[in-house]
C-alpha cells in the first residue's frame, strides 16, 4: 500500500471552511480570562477586542523594549496548549484591512502575570509593525521569514515560525490599535507528519429512518493530540472511505446537521477496518456520549486532547439554540473507592465541562449538571480499553422552555 503522509498545514485549508463564528468575550483582555486556542483550527470572530479588560497589563511606557507593546489598547488573550512537538505558524486576517493588529507570544507559566507586571517578561515572538494594505492587513508567523520580532513602524507583517514542544502552553495577546474593529479570523498551524497507512470504510445512516445520511462529514483525529488527520464526505449511498494511521489511537467522528454527532475510539492494527454509524436525530431525550472528553486521573481537570469534542459541542449548541442540555458525569465502578467520592468526582467533572462551554459562549441557563459516579456502567468488561468507556460524559437534550415576554 502506498504510504500517505498527513501534513497538518495542508489539511487545515479544507477544515477551515467550517469554522464557527464566535464573539470575543468580555474581559478577555486580561490574561486570567484567556480563551483557549487549539492547533490546526480557524477561529472567526464577529467583533474585534474592545478595551483592555479589567486591568491594563501593558500601561503606556515609551521606554519599553521595541518589540513589546508600548501601550495595551484593544486586546484579547488566548492560551494554546501544545500537544505535539512541531513548528507553529499562525495568521490573523482582519475583516477590514484598515484594522491594525499587533501581537505577542509568550511561554505561559504561573509566573507570567507577575513578570509582565514587572516589565521583565520577554515574548518568544512579536509583531507590532504598521498595517500593510498590500497583504490586506494580515499578520502572524509564516514560513519564509527569519525575524523573531517586527517593531513599530513600516516593516515585515510576519515573523518567523516557532518551534514548540509537547506539554508547553503559549500565551498569545492580540491588540487592535484602532477602536471598534470589524472582526477577524485567526488560523493556527502545527505541522508534523503521521503516515496514514490504513483505510476505514463504513456506512452512516439515521437511527430513526434507517436511510443513508448523504453529505455527513467523517473526521479522523489523533487521540493523543486532538489534531485533524483526515476528513471526507459520505456519498449518496451512505458510504465513506477515509485514511488513518496504523497502531495509533484515533477518534473517528461522524457529523450531520440534523443529527447528534458520534465519536468512535479506534486503534487500527490492520490495513482496513469497517466502522458504521447510526446517528440519533436532534430530539428531546436523545443524548451524545462524549468518550473523548478526558480528565486527569481522579481529578476534574480536563485534558488538552478533549478540546475537539468540547468545540464540537459548542458548535452543536450554537446550531440548535432551541435545546438545553444536562451534562452527566460518569466514573468507573471501582470497588476500592468510596462511592461518595466517585459521585462527587463525576459531578465535578460535569461542572468542569459546563465551565468550558460557558467560556465558549454558551449561556449558563442552558446547562444543567449531574454526577452518577459508577452507578450506570455501559460495559462490565474487564478489558482495560473497553472498561475505560465507563469514564464518560453524556449530554442529554431537552427542548428549551420559551418564556413569553410581558
Amino acid at each position: 500500500m502506498r504510504q500517505i503522509y498527513i501534513f497538518i498545514v495542508f489539511v487545515l485549508t479544507a477544515y477551515a471552511g467550517s469554522a464557527q463564528v464566535q464573539t470575543i468575550r468580555k474581559n478577555c483582555g486580561d490574561l486570567e480570562n484567556a480563551s483557549i486556542l487549539q492547533a490546526n483550527r480557524t477561529y472567526t470572530f464577529s467583533n474585534s477586542p474592545s478595551g483592555f479588560g479589567l486591568r491594563q497589563e501593558f500601561p503606556k511606557n515609551p521606554y519599553r523594549a521595541s518589540f513589546v507593546f508600548k501601550e495595551e489598547q484593544n486586546t484579547v488573550w488566548f492560551l494554546m496548549p501544545i500537544t505535539s512537538n512541531g513548528t507553529l505558524t499562525f495568521e490573523i486576517t482582519p475583516k477590514s484591512p484598515k484594522d491594525d493588529f499587533d501581537w505577542m507570544i509568550y511561554k505561559y507559566t504561573y509566573k507570567l502575570r507577575n513578570e509582565i507586571a514587572r516589565d521583565v517578561a520577554r515574548p518568544l515572538r512579536s509583531n507590532i509593525s504598521r498595517n500593510d494594505g498590500t497583504v490586506s492587513g494580515k499578520t502572524g508567523m509564516r514560513d519564509g521569514f527569519q525575524n523573531n520580532y517586527a517593531v513599530a513602524g513600516p516593516g515585515r507583517s510576519f515573523s518567523k515560525p516557532l518551534d514548540v514542544r509537547k506539554g508547553d502552553t503559549l500565551a498569545i495577546i492580540v491588540d487592535n490599535i484602532y477602536d471598534k474593529g470589524s472582526g477577524f479570523s485567526l488560523t493556527t498551524n502545527l505541522s508534523y507528519k503521521i503516515p496514514l497507512l490504513a483505510t476505514i470504510k463504513g456506512k452512516v445512516i439515521g437511527a430513526d429512518t434507517k436511510l443513508p445520511l448523504s453529505g455527513a462529514k467523517i473526521i479522523c483525529e489523533d487521540d493523543s493530540t486532538g489534531m485533524l488527520l483526515s476528513q471526507t464526505t459520505v456519498n449518496a449511498n451512505g458510504d465513506y472511505t477515509i485514511s488513518a494511521p496504523l497502531n495509533r489511537p484515533v477518534n473517528l467522528v461522524a457529523r450531520h446537521p440534523d443529527y447528534i454527532f458520534a465519536t468512535e475510539d479506534l486503534e487500527i492494527a490492520q490495513k482496513s477496518e469497517t466502522v458504521n454509524f447510526n446517528l440519533l436525530p436532534v430530539v428531546t431525550g436523545n443524548k451524545a456520549v462524549m468518550f473523548n472528553i478526558h480528565f486527569a486521573r481522579n481529578q476534574d481537570l480536563i485534558l488538552a486532547n478533549s478540546n475537539p469534542d468540547i468545540n464540537r459541542l459548542v458548535e452543536f449548541l450554537n446550531a440548535h439554540p432551541q435545546f438545553d442540555i444536562r451534562i452527566v458525569g460518569h466514573t468507573n465502578n471501582n470497588p476500592f473507592e468510596d462511592p461518595r467520592f466517585l459521585q462527587k468526582l463525576s459531578f465535578n467533572r460535569a461542572i468542569a465541562v459546563k465551565k468550558r462551554l460557558i467560556l465558549g459562549g454558551i449561556p449558563e441557563d442552558r446547562l444543567a449538571c449531574m454526577g452518577l459516579g459508577g452507578k450506570t456502567p455501559i460495559t462490565q468488561s474487564k478489558v482495560y480499553k473497553e472498561a475505560m468507556k465507563n469514564l464518560r460524559v453524556e449530554i442529554e437534550l431537552k427542548l428549551r422552555e420559551m418564556v413569553e415576554s410581558e
